[in-house]
């Protein structure tokens, strides 16, 4: 055993892993390779750990459930029965040219140093043995740079935003392995682009706005100076959604997940370039980068401007120049703008220093600002220029609606070197989201809602708020208030657009003073509720657009635990990307707490219908009120499809207990992570697999799902009675027996399916007093006195052998079995009772084959069984069964029904069919081969011993019993 252990150490501790991150290059097709690749369990992987394909192409490793960054080192933990092996240091390290990063473990036993005392002693959780004072072994490897999900990084508390501008005349050389370019530069229409680029919890958002006259580019590349490239990202992948926003504003929006900390490094020190490719996955036509470069504006940004060469400007002279301009406003004393302009082109030979350049602001073609401004180092690639101006009252307006231009140009040649753009929306992704709660004692409806807001590139606000829960109240007032000042001005007012409960629309002219507090996230909404004095509110806050808000609307999480404040409610966005991976971002409020670790929950159905199993999908877990990631394990196709239809529901649960819950629809699902429905059935054939080797547990009818053994009532028909057996629903409609009373006579009572004779029994006045019962009760369902019915049997269905009547004296359900039953019906058992005897429904003896004596009569009260944890016993209320026993479920006409087991503990019961082994079969098929087998006599049906059915030709004896 020490010998076999010691060889699974040493060959574990000698391998070298070479494992692919999370994402398959976007320019790389492969169908078979959807899910992420991990580095998980080594001991299983051990055939294939050492793989070089470049199926992954992401600058980070995934080692088990773990994202490690680009560079860090730790000691693996293999988990059971292996552990932590302290003698193997992993790293996730680069590739040369194209980074990519991959996981890589060696064993560093061999570069433990030698000794410097003479009792050297191995510590705990390592494996060099060390002396005192001993500081610089291989092994001391600190095992912190695992990515934290939820956590900020220095980018994002400095609030350090980028840009970057993408012409022609970009000095990066590209060297990429792969892409096979275009003879020569065949950007002939001149295309430039301009980006912007935001920290947040450690993942870099990035924006793009591009010429009018491109198509959307098909991949974007981040490269570093030497021509490495470092990440990749697919923008046209065929099949795949685009997005509500990117489609309406053609930006292209997106982020890049948990930069590593060398790749922060490089943009902070200004050696990174954005890369946008246009083309084919297997020939590029034509590529712009750019330099990304800090800029302190950018935080203050509210209007860009995408400046190309100008129409009557020297395309020759001007080819692969352009610029971008990014401005922000001020009201406080006075309109005035603030202008900052990178730009290349503008410059002839011999301008070497100190060059004057003319800013211009147009407004229908006509000059109405010009600022001259000095560059001191002109440079090919990259100038920045500022400025400031007045503006007036009526010009203000103009550029908030999306009415004014911008141009630079050489104040030495101005007709033949000049810049020009249209001043739009920021070039940044962003929406502004809400959630609406009150704090009022008066929201006893629990109104809540949200709101999301954006703007579009002509300077036009995109709003959509949704109010859940008004019943009939009515909307006083939906506004729009600037919280910036203590008078909370209303700036827009929305009332006249809310109707069923939602305000959806466009607003074209947004003033001035709307946009500042907009864009500093001071704009709140208030929306006061008629007769109830409630007003809920909320305040809109900027969110960068990517990946979960890359979807079409988010979904209002609604309250499901009531003992929750009135004020719960939450709001999801959820999308699912090109690589079929998923991503979620959830915003709660009003929870009453925010401290405690909560579980985002992802169920899905098959259809909506009560009782529809569930697949249950574990996202995340997290504390405090905001969640936002994208699990490494994805989801199937399977599960996908039933997200695409519409029967998925995210849910917020704490201990298996759900606070808040909404179903997940319009969300859109690419084409190649749909599974392939079968065109005559819109429900996934996985799910209703009926063969006989894997029958399905549940059964679906009437739009409901019912577990296997249920038996309910249809609610088409109050007279047919059904059950599941096998993943199939059986139903029988109610023959009613003869009464004994002439036709002119008889009466229907209400709900009863069989009429029967008027009752001669009087009911006392005191029997009224006392509230005794007047009815019988069978099977939880009422009969009137002296009415008749046949009991419903599984799985024959209604025994018309057997014959129940509500005894009017007694109030107990009796029933009388037919003596000759080929009379009555052909399906009808033979009982081992006297069937000539009458007895009360819940002591008709039996003859049970173990205890071949009649069942005995509780000996305790009902009450004192009750208290001792009993089960109830639905035929007789005082008759309950007692805790730990053991009984056959009772059928009227079988008595008590021996096919199945049930078992009372502490107050519930549990039933399971008993099992079909070989000899209960073997007699079946004797009974059927004789012709003697009566349906029902037999627990065991022929298809539940079809794997003991004899072979033809083959003569088996049975013995007799």
């Amino acid at each position: 055993m020490v010998t076999v252990g010691f060889s699974i150490f040493f060959v574990l501790c000698t391998i070298v892993i070479s494992v692919e991150t999370r994402n398959r290059p976007p320019l790389i097709t492969d169908d078979n390779n959807r899910m992420r690749n991990k580095a998980a369990d080594l001991p299983l992987m051990m055939g294939e750990i050492n793989h070089e394909s470049e199926l992954e192409f992401q600058s980070e490793c995934v080692f088990g459930n773990e994202v490690r960054e680009l560079g860090s080192q730790w000691i693996p933990n293999l988990g059971v029965p292996f552990g932590i092996l302290y003698c193997m240091k992993c790293e996730c390290v680069p590739r040369k040219r194209r980074i990519v990063a991959k996981v890589q473990c060696r064993n560093i036993q061999k570069e433990c140093p030698e000794p410097t005392c003479s009792e050297p002693v191995l510590k705990k959780g390592r494996c060099c043995k060390t002396c005192p004072g001993d500081t610089n072994n291989p092994d001391n490897i600190q095992d912190i740079d695992i990515i934290p999900q939820h956590s900020l990084d220095d980018d994002e508390k400095t609030t350090k935003h980028y840009a970057a501008l993408l012409t022609g005349r970009s000095s990066l050389v590209l060297k990429n392995d792969y892409l096979r370019l275009a003879p020569h530069d065949r950007n002939r229409n001149r295309i430039i682009a301009t980006g912007r680029f935001t920290f947040h919890k450690k993942n870099l958002h990035y924006s793009f706005v591009f010429s009018e006259r491109a198509q959307r580019p098909r991949s974007l590349q981040f490269i570093d100076s030497e021509g490495n490239i470092l990440e990749e990202f697919t923008l046209l992948a065929q099949g795949a959604p685009l997005g509500f926003y990117q489609k309406t504003t053609r930006k292209v929006c997106g982020s890049w997940k948990r930069i590593a900390r060398s790749y922060r490094r490089l943009m902070k020190q200004e050696k990174m370039y954005a890369a946008l490719v246009w083309g084919t996955k297997d020939y590029t036509e034509f590529t712009i980068s750019g330099l990304i470069t800090k800029y302190n504006l950018l935080s203050k940004e509210m209007f860009s401007s995408l400046m190309e060469p100008a129409s009557n400007s020297d395309p020759d002279v001007m080819n692969g120049s352009g610029g971008t301009a990014f401005i922000s406003v001020s009201t406080a004393i006075s309109p005035s703008v603030y202008i900052s302009v990178i730009f290349n082109g503008l410059f002839e030979i011999d301008e070497i220093a100190d060059v004057p350049l003319n800013i211009s602001l147009y407004l229908d073609k006509k000059k109405i600002v010009q600022k001259q401004v000095i560059v001191k180092k002109p440079s090919n690639e990259l100038n920045l220029v500022e400025t400031s101006a007045v503006l007036e009252n009526q010009e203000m307006r103009a550029l908030t609606r999306g009415k004014l231009g911008i141009g630079i140009s050489s104040v030495k040649n101005p007709v033949n070197m000049r810049l020009y753009g249209h001043i739009v929306s920021k070039a940044t992704c962003e929406i502004f989201q809400t959630l609406l709660s009150s704090n009022s004692e008066h929201n006893t409806h629990s109104i809540t809602g949200l709101g999301w807001f954006y703007m579009t590139n002509e300077g036009s606000l995109n709003y959509n708020v949704q109010v859940d829960n008004l019943k009939t109240e009515i909307p006083n007032s939906v506004t729009l208030i600037d919280l910036s000042t203590k008078r909370r001005t209303e700036l827009e007012d929305l009332t006249p657009y809310f109707e069923d409960g939602w305000a959806n629309g466009t607003i074209d002219k947004i003033s001035p003073k709307f946009l500042e507090p907009f864009y500093f996230g001071n704009i709140g909404i208030n929306i006061s509720i008629e007769r109830t004095s409630t007003v809920i509110k909320g305040k809109l806050v900027s969110k960068l657009v990517a990946d979960a808000r890359n979807s079409k609307a988010p979904i209002l999480l609604k309250r499901e635990n009531y003992t929750l404040p009135s004020t719960a409610v939450g709001l999801a966005w959820i999308s699912v990307d090109h690589d079929c991976h998923i991503h979620y971002d959830v915003s709660l409020n009003g929870l009453g707490f925010n401290n405690r670790r909560l579980d985002l929950i992802l169920d899905l159905l098959p259809m909506l219908a009560p009782g529809a199993p569930v697949i249950r999908k574990h996202l995340d877990s997290f504390v405090g009120n905001q969640v936002e990631n994208s699990p490494v394990e994805g989801l199937s196709k399977e599960e996908l499809g039933r997200l695409d239809t519409g029967v998925g529901f995210i849910k917020i649960m704490e201990d298996k207990s759900p606070l808040l819950s909404a179903r997940v629809t319009q969300l859109q699902i690419p084409i190649d992570c749909r599974p392939p429905y079968n065109a005559d059935n819109n429900v996934p054939p996985i799910l209703f697999d009926k063969s006989d080797d894997q029958p399905s547990v549940e059964c679906f009818y009437e739009g409901k799902f019912y577990q296997e053994e249920a038996q309910w009532t249809s609610s088409s028909d109050p007279c047919t009675m059904c059950f599941c057996q096998n993943g199939k629903e059986k139903c029988d409609t109610m023959t009613c027996p003869e009464p004994d009373c002439e036709e002119s006579l008889r009466v229907k009572a209400p709900g009863e399916c069989c009429p029967s004779c008027p009752s001669k029994t009087v009911i006392t006045e005191s029997q009224i007093q006392r509230n005794l019962p007047h009815t019988c009760l069978f099977n939880g369902k009422p009969y009137s006195k002296g009415s008749k019915f046949h009991p419903f049997l599984i799985p024959t269905g209604f025994d018309t052998c057997t014959e129940c009547v509500c005894d009017p004296v007694d109030l107990e359900i009796k029933c009388v079995r037919n003596r000759n039953e080929r009379t009555c019906c052909r399906n009808c058992s033979r009982q081992e009772f006297d069937v000539n005897e009458s007895y009360p429904a819940d002591e008709m003896p039996i003859r049970n084959p173990n205890l071949n004596r009649k069942i005995e009569k509780a000996t305790k009260s009902a009450d004192q069984i009750m208290k001792e944890g009993g089960c109830r016993n639905l035929n007789n209320p005082h008759k309950p069964h007692e805790n730990g026993s053991e009984y056959f479920p009772y059928i009227d006409s079988l008595g008590f029904y021996k096919c199945v087991t049930c078992k009372c503990n502490r107050g519930n019961q549990t039933c399971k069919r008993n099992p079909c082994d070989k000899a209960a079969c073997e007699k079946m098929f004797k009974a059927r081969k004789n012709k003697k087998l009566q349906t029902g006599e037999h627990c065991c049906s022929v298809k539940d011993c079809r794997r003991f059915k004899h072979k033809k030709n083959h003569r088996t004896t049975v013995p007799t019993s």
